[in-house]
Formats: C-alpha cells, structure tokens, sequence
C-alpha cells in the first residue's frame, strides 16, 4: 500500500492516523503566540501542527467581503488577513526553528510564490495547498516542483478541478498527494459533512493518500472520518479559545479538545481488529465455558445405551457438542458417567461400533 512520510511519521493505510493541529493564523501576528501555539500542539498529542503564510495584500482586494460569518459583517477579508500577516521571515524562522528542537513536524499553507520559496529555505517537510486554491493552478505547479509531499483541500471542488490539480501535481513528477475531503462552511454543519466522500475519493484517486480536514464543532465527525477511510485529519487548533482576533479560534479545539480526538482516534484504531472471522484469544474462556455441551441425566452406568432421556444440553461446552446428539443417543457407555457430568466421546461407542 502506498504511504508518504512527513518527519518520522509514516502515513497510509496501514499506519496510525495522522493528526494535523491547524493553528493556522492563531497567532494573531504574535511570535510568543505562535511557540504557545506548538507548545499546546505538542502537550495534545498532535503529531504535526501547521500555519499559514500569506500577505493580505497579496491575497485579496480591499473590498472583498467575508465568506464565513461572524460578529463583524462591515469588514473584509483584507481587513482580518491584515491584522495577522504581521509576523516577518526572522520571526517564523524563529518559529520553525523552535519547533524542530521540539521535534514535531511543522509546516504551513502558502498562499503566494514567495511564501513557497520562504517555506522551502527553511525545510519544511511538507505543504498544504487550501480549499480555495485548489484552482490557482500556477501555485500549485510552484508548490508541486519542490517535490515534497502535498496536503490538498477539496472543499468547494468539482471532479474537474480535482483532476486539473492532480494533473498539474504529477506534470511536475511529483506523486507523494494527500487529498483532503473537506467542506469551506465555518462551521460545518454534522449534515453538511458528506464523510460518503472520503470514499469517493479513495475510489476515485487509488493513488493517492486521503484525509480529512474538519470544520465542524467537537470531535465527533472527525472521529466518524476514520471510519470512511480517512488517514490523515487536520482540525483547527489554539490554546485558548476565547482569543478573538483570528476568526478560528472560536472554530478550533484547544489543547485537551485535541487530546480527546488523538486518544479516541487511537482507541478506534486497536478495536478495528479483523475483517475475518476467527479463533481470538479474549473468546478462549467464554468458547468452554459459555457454550453448552451434552450432559448427564442422573448416573449412566457402564454398558448402558443412552437414551433420550438420560442426556440434557448445559454449559460447559467441555464435552461433545449439542449437534452431536442423535450420535450420542443410542451409543453405548464405555465407563461409569456421573450425575450431571458433560459427556466425552471417551465415554462412549459409537453406535456403528456395536
């Protein structure tokens, strides 16, 4: 089965889901923040966190108007994205530096070709392209030839324009994709979560890693994902939901949220167990004990033929099975059998043998 590796995680089928802590913009353009934020990523098990790279100006007009809703209708996206693209190259260096003397992968979505370069020269080890731009195909090219394993958003997404940047993706050589089920709805509604497409995916792009990047409140749906198949989930994260400036923050888990789905995922993942029937160790006792066998009515003594009545079906199951009956009626006792004691087949003749 296929598997990428992102730090000294491996990712796949076969692999424990990967958690991805979004601390996004959760900063709030604050370098001490930023360290808070890798900090509660590491203390709720996160196996990786990620931010975001852009430049408001380089990313949006001044009057284009939110699409998520909030207690702040009069501004624009320039507006918020403004307030938070404060923090300059040292400072995330600073940031990435920290994080790999923590030891735990740390990588960002870059929402413009500088940020890409920047990302690159400090070695992240891997990127995530966002919903929004999975149509900004010249990002993607830029992304895609630094040849490190891709986080893909679907959000929004036709068919198409899934396959237009695979396509743009693999023109560049590059296979190591991770596409990303997810709904741009902040938050996501339980019955606008459509986890039926995780599957969808995996049936569509065999080739390709999936996951899943949830914007619904709680953990409950990101939990349900593992279960249509994703291999990677991706949750917005802080270490404080009452912080205000980013607007994700009252979208995000915090540190203990973030544990909670960490030890549910890994809970479900050691009770999947198998998709074959067969002897488990933890039945052994409940297989003899449980189930029921042929039993003794009163004493059968030696040379006896047993009839109808001097048999019953009990547990335990340490004699001869209940489907055995009517070969155990009518056989001949080779020894004395007690009252109430489940009959063996050493105790018997069978009745082709008399």
């Amino acid at each position: 089965m296929k598997s990428i590796k992102i730090g000294k995680n491996s990712i796949g089928d076969d692999f424990p889901c990967f958690t991805i802590a979004e601390a996004g913009a959760n900063h709030d353009g604050d370098r001490n923040k930023a360290i808070k934020l890798i900090d509660a990523a590491i203390n709720g098990k996160a196996d990786s966190i990620k931010f975001q790279s852009y430049t408001a100006s380089k990313l949006t007009t001044k009057t284009a108007p939110k699409y998520w809703k909030d207690d702040y209708p009069n501004e624009t996206q320039y507006d918020v994205f403004k307030k938070l693209d404060t923090l300059n190259n040292d400072d995330w260096k600073y940031i990435f530096e920290y994080a790999n003397k923590k030891e735990i992968p740390c990588f960002s979505t870059p929402f413009d070709e500088e940020s890409v370069e920047f990302l690159y020269s400090i070695n992240v080890p891997a990127f995530k392209v966002a919903s929004a731009d999975i149509t900004h195909l010249p990002l993607i090219k830029k992304i895609s030839s630094k040849k490190l394993p891709i986080f893909i958003s679907t959000g929004m997404a036709s068919n198409q324009e899934i396959d237009e940047a695979i396509s743009a993706i693999r023109d560049t050589g590059n296979e190591n994709i991770i596409l990303m089920h997810c709904m741009t709805s902040y938050p996501t509604k339980p019955a606008d979560a459509n986890l039926q497409m995780i599957k969808t995916l995996e049936e569509q792009y065999p080739d390709c890693i999936i996951g899943y990047s949830d914007h619904t409140a709680g953990t409950a749906i990101a939990l349900c994902s593992k279960f249509y198949g994703a291999n990677v989930i991706e949750k917005h994260f802080t270490y404080d939901t009452n912080l205000q400036q980013s607007p994700d923050h009252r979208l995000s888990l915090d540190t203990e949220g973030f544990s909670n789905l960490v030890s549910q995922l890994r809970l479900s993942e050691i009770s999947k167990g198998s998709s074959i029937r067969k002897n488990f160790d933890c039945e052994s006792d409940a297989v003899k004990y449980a189930r029921r066998s042929i039993v003794s009515v009163g004493k059968i003594r030696k040379g006896t033929k047993i009839s109808k009545e001097q048999v019953s079906i009990k547990r335990p199951a340490t004699g001869i099975y209940p489907k055995f009956l009517d070969q155990v009626i009518g056989s001949t006792v080779k020894v004395d059998i007690e009252n109430d004691q489940p009959i063996k087949w050493e105790y018997i003749e069978s009745k082709n043998e008399n």
